[in-house]
């Protein structure tokens, strides 16, 4: 099945950095009053919490008999402060199992956003029976018909020994610092090549953990509106967030575009660093500029940014958002307006139609497909710097 973002797979070089690696034991319910606490966050801007009550069930089963688990990667935000990189559903489950509660499959964006706002779970969410329901331990007969010795037990119906062999499991925990230089370079490599949990993480997921703003903050608002969920063309929010990082993308383009030297993963790295400074005003102003180009847009027909085999065709997306936004900025969004004409005469050209399908995250075809759109949308000429 073909995916419905068409992205190009890009691989970096790596390069020498500095950092320090520092590993931790710590016991079961130390981990927990550490997620309590807000010590070690969760990695809100990562995927749902995805395990079912079986694959749970089993992991708890393991750490009770102190059968050895795969250790945690977590990334050092500053002191005293953790990400989690790897491992968010094993210590989503053990923080559920300890509060005895289980998330119901269709509440796990929810309370994704609730993690987030709040660093916890509050009270009257989970006791919520619409969102929880109770964590009790789900085992199957063993193979003599008997029933398993911890099927149905939560974490305050175990039995004495059963729980001091939970509570004080040791767990690897790695902390990962990086000392220079300052980019995160190295954090995001790293956290791009670990696999331990079973599922690789986007991207974005990765730069969700190493980058939080509020500028992040608010782009994720975005892609919850219905309004760029029709031009996405898919009402559902993407598991690896790379609807996200469409609008991250767009934005970086916008604001850094003559910064962009051919690695998009390292350039939305840096610009996702940046955009750790920006202020209420740039925020508020970058949140306007969205609803601004979607008003522009209004008159569009929204399946134009979709390719013909039905997948959202990123490339077409940024180069429409970024010429589009320049406009607005510089001329105020009464001189924005474009026709329908000038998008569909856009989409034929064949230099443009090559610029959004091949090598999209070459340097020339980034210059080329902004230079084009400002062309036939405003009808700015540009030099091509091919001639």
């Amino acid at each position: 099945m073909p995916e419905h973002y068409e992205m190009q797979d890009e691989e970096t070089s790596v390069v020498s950095y500095d950092i320090s690696v520092i590993p931790n034991d710590f016991n079961v319910m130390t981990i927990n009053s550490l997620i309590e606490s807000g010590v070690i966050s969760m990695p809100a801007f990562q995927r749902n919490y995805v395990w079912d009550r079986k694959r749970a069930s089993r992991f708890i089963e393991s750490l009770i008999l102190g059968l050895p688990i795969p250790q945690i990667f977590l990334y050092q935000v500053e002191r005293n402060k953790y990400s989690i990189i790897d491992g968010q559903q094993r210590l989503l489950t053990i923080y559920f199992f300890v509060n005895q509660r289980f998330p119901r499959s269709g509440k796990r964006t929810f309370l994704r956003k609730v993690f987030d706002e709040n660093g916890n779970i509050p009270d009257n969410v989970l006791s919520d029976n619409e969102i929880f329901q109770d964590f009790k331990l789900q085992f199957a007969k063993q193979e003599n018909g008997a029933p398993h010795p911890l099927n149905n037990k939560k974490y305050y119906t175990l039995d004495v020994a059963q729980k001091s062999s939970f509570d004080l499991m040791p767990i690897r925990c790695m902390s990962i610092r990086q000392n220079r230089p300052e980019d995160d370079g190295s954090i995001y490599e790293i956290f791009s090549r670990l696999n331990t949990g079973g599922l690789n993480l986007s991207p974005q997921e990765i730069r969700g953990c190493l980058y939080r703003s509020d500028f992040y903050k608010m782009i994720y608002s975005l892609n919850s509106e219905p309004c760029w969920r029709d031009i996405v063309g898919k009402k559902e929010e993407d598991d690896k967030f790379r609807d996200v990082e469409v609008l991250l993308r767009s934005y970086a383009l916008l604001y850094d575009g003559e910064l962009y030297s051919g690695s998009m993963i390292r350039f939305l790295n840096r610009f996702s660093k940046e955009a750790q400074g920006f202020d209420g005003e740039k925020i508020e102003q970058s949140k306007k500029l969205f609803f601004d180009f979607i008003s522009v847009c209004a008159d569009i027909d929204k399946k134009d940014f979709l390719a013909q085999t039905g997948s959202f065709n990123v490339s077409l997306f940024d180069a429409v958002f970024v010429t589009i936004s320049e406009k607005i900025l510089a001329d105020g969004i009464e001189q924005a307006a474009i026709t329908q004409d000038a998008f569909d005469a856009l989409k034929k050209d064949e230099n443009f139609k090559n610029a959004i399908t091949h090598s999209t995250s070459h340097v020339e075809s980034v210059k080329t497909r902004l230079r084009l759109a400002r062309k036939y949308l405003y009808g700015i000429e540009e030099p091509n710097i091919e001639d």
